[in-house]
């Protein structure tokens, strides 16, 4: 006893246990993200917020706490952040026909009569996923089959990218579309003067009430849906690129009740409607919920032939692509989002649309500024109009995983001179000095880790190409991971709260079983996330905060 009086005392001294927490986390390598890159073992975590970093043994001596978890040595990282995605839009997906990964057009007839017959009736047949840039035959389908098929059930059938689809007459007739009627910003294609089915960019807009009804419950199962795949590969908040005030308000809804605890950046669909009532209302800035983005497109999809090029397609002689709206329109929404706070966030593929839209923006912003405006995908992006991202400070927000998926065939499109001025990532961020990556969900597969693979090696998931995709432009390891994080969440106005592990910021993080910056190039492709955490505030009614989810293999207990 007299032995151990003197360390009791010592333990009496130091405070043992004195302070209260909700959570620790410990037995952890924690990269913090700040700005000295700092690493620790362990953090106390209270009423959703960071309290404390620091190690091992000073943080578990120092408080007492409802629940642990070890991370058995693993990587932990501020919570993964998809800077452009359709959270939203992936969750209805689920409810659909899936094309991904059809061979040829006719497995995806095969799919679309499986869907049919396993959902009888005369409603809609909607579905998405088919790419003829992967099938043997690199040609857009046509809807002889799908009129044979369904004559009197309207069939709508997006591409990959949501730029392009293909319908059945039935389809035209439930719209009143005509075929031979010009569409502004789209294309309804012919094949010997015959309609094939095939729409592009403004045409298939036509169908967007159709794809977009749905009731309350089937929301609801959509959104959850999305966050339960979003959590397990470690996403904490997701910037869903174009939404309508609807789906906001029960974003908003389901994140008060509880249900929903994915934090969403969301970006109101451009339509003058739309605008009118966020005008009235203004942003939307809750704990879970940023709404001060509007969505616009400026062109469609290299992969449809719809993004707006200086010069001619390389494979389309005389086709330029699509410009979706007049400059007049968006010099308009530009001046709204700076009359009522919102980021402008324009939707750029083509080299033509980049500097239109970026000179659009810099009519209106005049110079350096703090609105952070963005361009969403930067894809073909010409040198000389480089510089005006940063003229203007504009944020280039990019897809890694783009690079690596459409690098098989994006040559034939833009020919071997103007390739090296796509996917351009690290140039774009040298110019601006940050850049926001995400995945482009279900475009691409919603993994963060993917994502990081892409902008660090330049290779898909298959590994191709060998040696890296133009590898000049990959991002360093500690880039990749601040795009995914504290850069995301700069683009959100969310960097006080999120993007790294601090003390007084938001307890999201992320827990992967290798070190992401030291790791071998082969080990990368071995990464997993183990665990997601997302930790609620305290209630003002007093309720106990909610647990924190983890993604899967998680070790927590309670003290």
């Amino acid at each position: 006893m007299k032995r151990l009086l003197p360390f009791l005392l010592l333990l009496a001294a130091c405070g043992y246990r004195d302070r209260d927490a909700d959570l620790v986390v410990h037995n952890a390598v924690i990269h913090a993200l700040d700005e000295t890159d700092s690493v620790h073992q362990a953090m106390a975590i209270k009423d959703g917020r960071i309290i404390e970093l620091g190690p091992e043994h000073r943080i578990r001596n120092r408080y007492s706490t409802k629940a642990t978890y070890d991370a058995a040595g693993q990587h932990i990282y501020p919570g993964f952040a998809d800077g452009h995605c359709h959270f939203y839009g992936y969750g209805l997906n689920k409810q659909k026909v899936d094309l991904q990964g059809a061979r040829d057009w006719d497995e995806a007839v095969a799919r679309i009569e499986a869907y049919a017959k396993a959902h009888p009736g005369q409603g809609w047949i909607l579905g998405r996923g088919w790419d003829q840039n992967d099938w043997p035959v690199k040609e857009y389908p046509d809807n002889t089959k799908l009129n044979a098929l369904f004559p009197d059930r309207p069939v709508l059938m997006q591409r990959i990218d949501g730029h392009a689809a293909v319908v059945n007459d039935a389809a035209l007739r439930a719209v009143g579309m005509d075929p031979d009627r010009a569409v502004e910003g789209g294309l309804m294609l012919k094949r010997d003067g015959q309609f094939t089915g095939v729409l592009i960019d403004n045409a298939v807009s036509v169908f967007q009430p159709i794809m977009e009804q749905a009731d309350e419950a089937t929301k609801r199962q959509a959104l959850l849906d999305a966050q339960r795949d979003c959590f397990a590969v470690g996403l904490t908040m997701v910037h869903d690129a174009g939404l309508d005030p609807g789906t906001i308000d029960l974003i908003k809804r389901m994140q008060e009740e509880g249900a929903l605890k994915m934090r969403v950046y969301a970006m109101v669909t451009d339509s003058a409607p739309y605008l009118e009532q966020f005008a009235r209302s203004g942003p939307i800035a809750t704990d879970r919920l940023t709404v001060r983005g509007v969505k616009v497109y400026a062109d469609g999809a290299l992969g449809s032939r719809g993004a707006l090029l200086k010069q001619p397609y390389h494979d389309q002689p005389g086709h330029h692509g699509l410009q979706l709206a007049s400059r007049d329109h968006f010099r308009e929404v530009a001046r709204w989002c700076m009359a009522h706070g919102f980021q402008m966030n324009t939707h750029c593929i083509g080299d033509s649309a980049n500097k239109l839209l970026l000179e659009v923006y810099g009519e209106v912003l005049g110079g350096s500024n703090d609105k952070r405006w963005r361009i969403e995908h930067a894809q073909v992006v010409s040198p000389a109009d480089h510089g005006l991202f940063a003229q203007y400070s504009i944020i280039p927000s990019v897809q890694p995983t783009h690079a690596t998926s459409d690098g098989p065939w994006a040559i034939d499109r833009l020919g071997e001179a103007r390739i090296r001025d796509a996917y351009a990532y690290e140039a774009l961020r040298s110019t601006m000095g940050l850049v926001a990556l995400g995945t482009d969900f279900p475009v691409e597969a919603i993994d963060p880790l993917q994502t990081f693979r892409s902008a660090v090696l330049r290779q898909g998931a298959d590994g191709w190409p060998e040696g890296g995709y133009q590898i000049s432009n990959a991002l360093s390891r500690a880039d990749a991971l601040r795009g995914m994080t504290i850069w995301n969440a700069i683009a959100a106005f969310r960097e006080q709260e999120l993007g790294t592990l601090q003390a007084g910021k938001r307890a999201d993080f992320t827990v992967v079983n290798i070190d992401l910056e030291k790791a071998p190039a082969e080990a990368l492709r071995q990464a997993k996330v183990v665990a997601t955490g997302s930790k609620e505030r305290r209630s003002s009614r007093g309720k106990a905060p909610h647990p924190i989810t983890f993604a899967s293999n998680s070790r927590s207990s309670s003290p």
